[in-house]
């Protein structure tokens, strides 16, 4: 009898080992199926078996599906090649406040560098110092942590206080890369009729930058000109 009545327990105590569990269901549908909320005061381990226990991961990781049938994992957004926004600035001003910059007089623009002015955003909206400097006196970024930047600017140029006949030139803005050695990243160059009262460019730019490098965006005309409302983004592009 006793025999009998330990194989029964070994028996129900099996049936009970590999049974699934259900809180708040009749029904589960996993070995713990909880229908309601779920509080974890401490760790949430995942991974591990039976003898060892699982990564509990570290401060700021996010925990990412490896697919059915294994666990998941602890990772970082930065590792998963996403785009990291680190700086938006707004140009809420006009400058010169009076007054225009005095135009190169003549085409093509891109001989006269001495005439172009550097686009400045009064308004930092974020900014990511672990990545990114910014001189608001100066426009100029100065990188932090190297790696690809994707540089995207809208630019708006201001004639409206030319006269009749000083309006029609060209105008071109760039993306430029200051030190350690000066490079136009990107650019554009557009004609303009008389009468033109503003001009609107976009532009954008991927470009690898070391530590301690330096970039900012650039503005040329060739009749007097000022620099009015415009914004930028800058994307870090994860490993």
């Amino acid at each position: 009898m006793k025999k009998t009545l330990l194989h029964m327990a070994l028996f129900v105590m099996s049936l009970n080992a590999n049974a699934q569990v259900g809180i708040e269901t009749p029904t589960p549908q996993s070995t713990l199926h909880v229908n309601g909320s779920l509080q974890v005061v401490k760790d949430f381990n995942v991974g591990g078996n039976a003898k060892t226990r699982g990564n509990s991961g570290n401060r700021g990781e996010v925990l990412m599906s490896n697919g059915a049938g294994a666990a998941p994992t602890w990772s970082t957004i930065e590792s998963q090649n996403f785009l990291k926004v680190v700086f938006v600035g707004n140009k809420t001003d006009t400058n010169p406040s009076s007054g225009s910059y005095t135009g190169t007089g003549s085409s093509p623009v891109s001989t006269h560098d001495s005439y172009a002015k550097s686009y400045v955003y009064n308004v930092s909206n974020k900014i990511d110092n672990t990545y990114l400097k910014y001189d608001s006196g100066t426009g100029l970024f100065t990188v932090v942590k190297p790696g690809f930047y994707n540089i995207v600017p809208y630019i708006t140029y201001d004639l409206s206080l030319n006269g009749n006949g000083y309006t029609a030139g060209t105008a071109k803005s760039s993306i430029q890369k200051v030190s350690p050695a000066t490079e136009t990243l990107a650019s554009t160059s557009t004609g303009h009729g008389e009468r033109t009262l503003a001009v609107n460019h976009n532009l954008s730019s991927i470009t690898y930058f070391n530590k301690d490098d330096t970039f900012r965006i650039r503005c040329v005309y060739t009749q007097s000109f000022r620099l009015s409302a415009g914004n930028i983004h800058i994307s870090y592009l994860t490993p």
